[in-house]
């Protein structure tokens, strides 16, 4: 049987050419994505560095207690154990190794979500994907500070592609292990809820109980007290903070006017109302996803989404590298607008609105780095705070520097509004094999 003709030489080149622009890219993002400094790898170093050396504390509780928000590692005793393999050498070959496994994460999550979406591997449409996932200055600063958002990333990216084939379990693992690193992924649980798929749950559960467990022991059973009873506890304090995108900090700021990088005291009031509209949220967007269909894997892709961005406004505190994860729900939006609302104008605004606030680097950048810098050191702080009270003095005026945690909001509406009025059920154009196969029945 001969065989298929080869492409011709200009289909050659025009592939290559596009591979090189994705290429130019990648390079791009890293260069972007270059800092000098990295103050909080410094602390995951330690974390990995304690836990081969038990006679050094993993948790530092005076550092703690100073400040819950400053540079002290106050992640699950897993996370400090997934650590340890970046914790040999010095810190400068542990940080480029650590920068090098954030990068291939980033790469691997868009590969994924892009497969998911169906979309041809260095068309044109996946290499404007990449250019803006390579803009996003949340991922940049991510892998600048060396956090951990690109890992969650990837993990919300193999939940998702989990959830369009129907393969809730491997779904369930990948969110048990991002939670085991941080608390607030476990939100993505919502949708297990609201589809009723018990067994995910059950599964989600199990995972990430059997994960603590096994960090608990690594680590030993002091320092796992000591961070159920004294690191946990302070992670639950909010800060009005302007780097706080969180639902917590607009409600703090339009509460005090003490916006230094601190626990916000007398924060009763702040507390109660951010629990209340939390369960609120949740509990309304349990029941909107449970309420809808699920027949193709577009419509699970959204509504696995809608959780996203819930899980950064329901936290006490979110800063700006969080939102390095809402590039896979504003992807899906967007593949979802291109296929099946294209000649919408309003959505694709709303869209482009979003995604263009979003990318912005942290709101310091309205008042300048000397002000954000003496608000960090206690002996200027208050000093910093006064002159950032001169500029924004009323609560009403306060609500610019919430611009990204309502850019969240708005990423979260249109979601919502995309689950509630789904496209037309059945399999779109560009369905992925395993996608046609879910969607009649058979199993991928």
């Amino acid at each position: 049987m001969a065989g298929s003709p080869p492409p011709p030489a200009t289909a050659v080149l025009a592939l290559a050419s596009r591979a090189v622009v994705a290429a130019l890219l990648v390079a791009f993002f890293i260069w972007q994505s270059f800092y000098d400094h990295a103050a909080d790898f410094k602390t995951f170093f330690s974390a990995g560095y304690a836990v081969r050396h038990p006679e050094i504390p993993l948790y530092d509780l005076v550092a703690l207690d100073e400040n819950p928000f400053g540079e002290v590692f106050k992640l699950a005793p897993p996370a400090a154990v997934y650590l340890v393999p970046f914790s040999f050498g010095t810190i400068q070959q542990a940080r480029l190794v650590w920068r090098i496994v954030l990068v291939v994460a980033i790469v691997a999550a868009y590969a994924i979500i892009a497969r998911t979406c169906s979309l041809k591997l260095l068309g044109w449409a996946w290499l404007a994907g990449l250019a803006a996932w390579a803009a996003f200055g949340p991922l940049q600063i991510a892998v600048g500070e060396g956090q951990w958002d690109p890992i969650f990333l990837l993990l919300i990216a193999v939940a998702t592609s989990a959830v369009v084939q129907g393969r809730m379990s491997v779904a369930a693992l990948a969110i048990a292990i991002a939670a085991s690193i941080k608390p607030y992924p476990i939100l993505l649980i919502g949708y297990f809820l609201a589809r009723r798929a018990w067994r995910a749950v059950g599964l989600t559960i199990a995972a990430l109980a059997a994960l603590l467990v096994v960090g608990s022991l690594v680590v030993g059973l002091d320092e796992t007290a000591a961070f159920v009873t004294r690191v946990l506890p302070a992670s639950g304090a909010t800060t009005a903070y302007t780097d706080n995108q969180a639902l917590g900090g607009v409600i703090a700021r339009a509460w005090a006017t003490d916006l230094k990088p601190f626990p916000l005291a007398d924060a009763q009031a702040v507390d109660v109302a951010i629990r209340v509209l939390a369960v609120a949220l949740v509990g309304a967007t349990i029941w909107l996803v449970g309420g809808r269909s699920a027949t193709n894997g577009m419509q699970r892709a959204l509504q696995l989404s809608l959780f996203v961005p819930l899980s950064i406004l329901m936290i006490p505190a979110a800063w700006t590298h969080y939102q390095a994860i809402l590039l896979a729900p504003l992807t899906f939006l967007a593949v979802d607008q291109a296929r099946h609302r294209a000649r919408d104008p309003i959505g694709w605004v709303l869209l482009a609105a979003a995604y263009a606030v979003l990318l912005l680097p942290n709101p310091t950048m309205l008042y300048g780095p000397e002000i954000d810098r003496g608000l960090w050191l206690r002996s200027r702080a208050d000093s910093a705070n006064l002159a950032l009270q001169r500029l924004y003095p009323t609560a009403l005026s306060r609500l610019i520097l919430s611009y990204k945690a309502f850019a969240v909001i708005l990423l979260y509406g249109l979601l919502a509004w995309r689950v509630a009025r789904p496209a037309p059920s059945g399999v779109a154009a560009g369905t992925s094999v395993s996608e046609r196969a879910v969607v009649a029945g058979v199993p991928s």
